[in-house]
């Protein structure tokens, strides 16, 4: 669980990236920027999970997406991608990631909407069940990595 934790970690990147150019001085704030950075966010997580079969988070970390078999994969992977947007923002991208840390099997609240589930890149089973030790290390990185991204805005705001 703590590669799970880990990738959710490494995809804030985009995120934060985004948020940091939409805050720069004379950037225009109106809806048509909100409109291109979520069509950025759907084509970073749906396309890097229909090319490469995860994110790049995933991918440091040795994961993939495993998809039920069906014709319409790609649109699981858009509406796989637009919960994980939802649920992206502070409070709801910790109680995303802390919902797939705790349960049983792992799985997220994408992984609901679209019967995918999150495997390992070389054995395509799912990931040993984490220890409680694992999963309360995960659950503090997932609480703290808001905070960052909170204090990264902070900072490049008054920059």
């Amino acid at each position: 669980m703590w590669r799970r934790a880990i990738a959710f970690v490494i995809d804030l990147v985009p995120l934060i990236v985004i948020a940091v150019v939409q805050n720069l001085p004379g950037f225009p704030d109106n809806g048509v920027v909100g409109g291109i950075s979520l069509v950025i966010l759907v084509a970073y997580f749906a396309g890097m999970n229909y090319a490469y079969g995860g994110t790049v988070g995933k991918r440091m970390m040795g994961l993939r997406v495993a998809l039920p078999a069906s014709p319409d994969v790609k649109v699981h992977l858009i509406m796989r991608a637009f919960v994980k947007i939802v649920c992206i923002f502070p409070p709801m991208q910790t109680a995303y990631a802390l919902i797939a840390i705790w349960r049983r099997d792992g799985r997220s609240l994408a992984d609901f909407g679209t019967g995918s589930t999150v495997v390992d890149a070389l054995t395509l089973t799912p990931p040993k069940p984490p220890t409680v030790a694992e999963k309360v290390a995960a659950s503090i990185l997932v609480i703290a990595a808001p905070v960052i991204f909170v204090f990264v805005l902070i900072v490049f705001s008054f920059a």
